[in-house]
């Protein structure tokens, strides 16, 4: 037995980061699973990238959620909290604030429906 799992060659994330009205914006795209949170994570806790103080994840486009990508999003607020910034997220609709939810951070996140409200 292995412990070197590959991920499935379906798994796929895109990740990309953008400045937009003084907020630095992480657009995240597909499956956030065990196997492609360490991408979302180096993105959150990189003080160059987002190192802003108003950082927003844009989660529309997940479509899969797992625990893991959960435990990268609390740790990168608690982060950002920590350098007197703040996380907002975008997602209306879908797997994300299902799972968000689901384990209550529904509450504990600013969430919004879009980027430009998440901005304004």
């Amino acid at each position: 037995m292995t412990t070197d799992a590959a991920p499935p060659a379906e798994t796929t994330l895109e990740i990309d980061v953008r400045s937009i009205g003084g907020a630095t914006v992480v657009r995240v795209a597909g499956e956030l699973d065990v196997f492609t949170s360490a991408r979302l994570r180096a993105v959150l806790f990189d003080p160059v990238l987002c190192g802003g103080p108003h950082v927003i994840v844009d989660l529309e486009g997940v479509t899969f959620m797992d625990s893991t990508s959960i435990g990268v999003l609390v740790g990168a607020r608690r982060w950002i909290a920590s350098r007197d910034g703040e996380v907002a997220l975008v997602c209306a609709l879908g797997p994300a604030l299902r799972v968000l939810g689901l384990v209550g951070l529904d509450k504990v996140f600013a969430i919004y429906p879009s980027v430009a409200e998440a901005i304004g």
